[in-house]
């Protein structure tokens, strides 16, 4: 196209100079040109573009030879060649060529020879000369041509030689590097993947798969197999392939197969119950089999790689893949050799391994205290150092035998291996066991037999997906009879038996086992016993007292942790003064619950007796050294609330301090402190005194709540004080919130009981409503309650001593006259310009006797400015008035 274009410019020029015709010029000018633009036209054909640029160089070159006057005829020539020589792959240019050489020639010599030949021959004799230079033309082209194509067939010749010299040389580094890769690899599931994974690259395969025939440590045979190019899902609904006509050369070692089109073969689909490709099966069409042998002629399995095109397994990959399974026989040797190395090793390790789990089981089961959390560590210990799966079954009160714990090292379904037993009299080896008091070893079990022993479709299902392969059952005796079975199995997928070695390391376990459970049941009976004591003696409800707010909270310690002797009391005394107790004894068990109680009735005879709590603490030190030959030891703190002043008297035995918040401030009441009860014969307690207003919370607590193993003791304590100062201010709210915040989460578990008392001075309002006991000594109480109310009001010591004595009159009524229908009564009060008071019970009050006073309603009318009695058959109510004179309102 170049030299075309050059040409198309060349030749208009070269006419001028030599002095052409301008007609003449103008027409031959355009002749290449257009053949120039033909061949570059993109609608043309291939074939046409080139007859056209073949034609457009002879005629450039006829042209410069006509204009010339034949002088540069050998310019012709050399085109001529350009083209046959570029153009000699399609005969339809060449033959152009000729024709156009012979036709132009002749139609030019004959009318102008001395344009077209430089000899004076071949003027006389144009189409002569014009037939000789075409056949001259055309036989140097057909020379080049024959040794251009010879030229071409031994390039061709070299080229396959050499891409077979590579595809060899591929296939030998290709197996080399698989060869390489699969040989270090001692895993035989690794091996067989690895082996299929790069079989199925070599060959382009659209999937590829590993069957090997595989025998257990029993001599059953099975079968494994991998896959490469597609998921596992997509083949997991298929059987395993069958010794079929297709499948038969592979398994059985004879030859390789390879099928363009599978399904155009005889053989296939003859063979039940598919007749075929199973439906849903990805489409095979290309097929390719290779067998895996040992040099002794055993059948190791086969490679299988199939396309869903037809024809795309060459020979070549069929030597690939008969290479890669070569190597995949040595390294399948090697893994085998491997494999029975590590049987035997673990053979000798296994007697070593079930003294250890023996020992490691006794440590488990040494200190068991809580059956279920025992039995699960057991059975985890079991799993899969002994077998598969394990469970320990248990007759409960109701004697019925359920799981009271269970591990699988496989996964299983939601109740597998847990409950649900089916009828008791059914035939089934769990009830065989614990009928007869037998074990009983199943080394090569029926699925149906243990499936027989779950009623719940669940548990059966699962026996049947895991299929269990043996088992073991081993009675637990008690001290009189059969009290549950230790059951043992191992599945197919983990290889593995029990015999009758396991079954003897079963029959020791089943003996700790049954020790184990019995002292855990007297450990249970005994705590129980240790709780309900402890329970007992503590206070069933607090005192309640106008104008205070009490609550506490008590807890054991955790799984594993006798009951310890904690407790807490509230004394209320008729003289206006109330006694808070928090204390713990050391030790556990019934012993610390039964001390416990001798020193909390001891301590409420010395109160009564002695509000003083340094003589009430000297007083137990001695009772506690006196006890008896055992050393007793307990901390204590006591302390004297009155209601009056508001001031607490505290004395401490050893104790953690208590609390003490008021304004969202909180700080301990460290003084009166002295050593624990029993420490030493003639102790010396201090006593501290707190001011605690309206408004203030006094916390007092036992360790248990502030020492932790992995918390320093001083870190627990400013725990509690953070605790105390944030918390709600409602006390039984405050008593949750230290209990959950001190208590949940610890790592190393509840270590300890844990007792918690709250006592709040509740502020004083303008208005109160309170609910309280018919007894006496609340009178004092509420006497206080209401006098800060007044108080508070700016009202005078002589309206306030008045209106307290009428106030009492009327709950002293209440107390005395309401009768045993009505345990509490109502008390209002309601102090602003005036004061409001009402009493309130549900009783009916009785009829004055002649013996008793009867002046109570004058001195309340008296005292008062106007008093309403109102006796309905729902109980008694009293309301009171009394305006407050002007001085005191106005100072209030």
């Amino acid at each position: 196209m170049a030299l075309l274009w050059v040409h198309a410019v060349v030749i208009p020029a070269f006419g001028l100079v030599r002095g052409v015709k301008p007609a003449h010029l103008f027409a031959e000018s355009l002749i290449v040109p257009m053949t120039a633009a033909y061949a570059a036209w993109p609608g043309a054909t291939r074939r046409m573009r080139t007859v056209a640029a073949s034609v457009g160089l002879l005629s450039a070159s006829a042209i410069l030879v006509h204009f010339s006057g034949g002088v540069i005829e050998m310019h012709f020539h050399f085109f001529v060649m350009v083209a046959v020589v570029s153009l000699y792959q399609d005969w339809l240019p060449f033959l152009t060529a000729v024709a156009y050489v012979f036709v132009h020639h002749a139609v030019l010599g004959s009318v102008d020879p001395k344009s077209v030949f430089n000899h004076p021959a071949a003027w006389h004799h144009p189409w002569k000369w014009a037939g000789i230079h075409a056949l001259f033309i055309a036989g140097i082209s057909v020379a080049c041509l024959v040794a251009w194509r010879l030229n071409e067939d031994s390039l061709e010749l070299q080229r396959l030689a050499e891409e077979r010299l590579r595809q060899e040389t591929d296939i030998v580094d290709t197996l080399h590097r698989v060869g390489r890769s699969v040989a270090a690899e001692l895993d035989l599931h690794t091996v067989l993947q690895r082996v299929t994974d790069a079989a199925t690259e070599l060959t382009d395969a659209q999937f590829g798969a590993f069957f090997y025939n595989a025998i257990d440590a029993s001599g059953k045979s099975y079968q494994l197999y991998t896959l490469s190019g597609v998921p596992a899902e997509a083949f997991a609904g298929f059987p395993m392939p069958r010794a079929t006509a297709v499948f038969a050369p592979t398994f059985n070692g004879e030859r390789v197969v390879r099928y363009a089109d599978v399904t155009a073969e005889p053989d296939f689909g003859k063979s039940a119950p598919h007749f075929g490709m199973p439906q849903g099966h990805l489409p095979v069409r290309s097929y390719l089999a290779v067998p895996v042998a040992a040099r002794d002629g055993e059948v190791y399995g086969g490679l299988f790689f199939g396309h869903g095109e037809v024809d795309r397994f060459s020979e070549v990959h069929e030597r690939i893949v008969v290479g890669i399974a070569s190597h995949a026989t040595v390294a399948i040797e090697n893994a085998r050799l491997y494999d029975s190395e590590r049987r035997a090793r673990a053979s000798a390790e296994e007697a070593g391994n079930r003294l250890r789990i023996l020992a490691r089981a006794g440590q488990v089961l040494a200190g068991s205290t809580d059956v279920t959390e025992t039995f699960t560590d057991l059975t985890r210990l079991l799993t899969p150092e002994l077998s598969d799966n394990a469970a320990v079954y248990l007759l409960d009160k109701k004697g019925e035998l359920t799981a009271v714990a269970s591990h699988a090292n496989y996964p299983s379904p939601p109740g597998a291996f847990s409950g649900g037993l089916a009828d008791r009299d059914a035939e089934n080896p769990l009830m065989y066991v614990l009928r007869s008091g037998e074990s009983l070893l199943l080394p090569d079990i029926d699925a149906a037999m243990i499936e027989s022993a779950f009623a719940d479709p669940a548990d059966r299902a699962f026996v049947r997906e895991t299929e269990p392969t043996s088992a073991i059952l081993v009675p637990l005796r008690g001290p009189a009879d059969v009290t549950g079975v230790l059951v043992l199995g191992t599945v197919l997928r983990s290889g593995r038996r029990l015999g009758e070695a396991d079954l003897a390391i079963a029959e020791e376990l089943a003996r700790r086992v049954a020790v184990a459970l019995e002292n855990a049941r007297l450990y249970a009976a005994q705590r129980d016993v240790a709780e309900t004591l402890q329970h007992s003696l503590l206070p069933e409800e607090l005192p309640m007292l106008p104008g205070l707010a009490t609550a506490a909270r008590y807890s054991p310690g955790g799984p594993g942790v006798e009951v310890g002797g904690d407790w807490y009391d509230v004394l209320s005394f008729g003289d206006g003064t109330l006694g808070v107790v928090m204390g713990d004894v050391v030790g556990r068990g019934v012993p610390a619950a039964s001390l416990m109680g001798q020193i909390r009735n001891a301590l409420r005879a010395y109160a009564v007796e002695d509000r003083d709590p340094r003589s009430v603490l000297q007083r137990l030190n001695s009772l506690v050294n006196d006890l008896g030959p055992v050393h007793a030891m307990a901390t204590l703190v006591f302390g004297i609330y009155d209601l009056d002043t508001g001031t607490l008297r505290l004395a401490n035995a050893g104790h953690p301090p208590p609390v003490v918040a008021a304004n969202g401030r909180a700080s301990f009441v460290e003084g009166g402190l002295g050593p624990p009860l029993g420490a030493v014969r003639a102790p010396v307690y201090g006593v501290s005194e707190t001011r605690v207003d309206p408004g203030a919370t006094i916390v007092m607590y036992t360790d248990g709540l502030v020492e932790d193993r992995d918390v320093s003791l001083a870190s627990g304590l400013d725990q509690m004080k953070e605790l105390v100062a944030s918390g709600p201010s409602d006390v039984e709210e405050l008593c949750d919130h230290i209990m959950r915040c001190a208590l949940d989460g610890r790592a190393g578990g509840r270590a300890d009981d844990a007792a918690l008392l709250v006592l709040q001075v509740l502020p004083v309002h303008s208005e109160i409503r309170l609910t309280v006991p018919r007894r006496p000594e609340v009178i004092r109480a509420l006497r206080t309650t209401l006098r800060r109310q007044l108080h508070r009001a700016g009202v005078s010591p002589e309206e306030e001593f008045e209106i307290l004595v009428a106030a009492g009159e009327a709950c002293a009524n209440a107390i005395q006259h309401a009768g045993p229908a009505s345990p509490t009564f109502e008390f209002e009060s309601t102090v602003d310009s005036d004061v409001h008071i009402v009493v309130r019970d549900s009783g009916r009050w009785r009829d004055q006797r002649p013996s008793e006073g009867g002046r109570g309603l004058t001195i309340m009318e008296q005292f008062m400015d106007s008093v309403h009695v109102d006796r309905a058959a729902a109980g008694t109510e009293v309301q009171m008035r009394r305006a407050l004179s002007p001085v005191e309102s106005g100072s209030a």
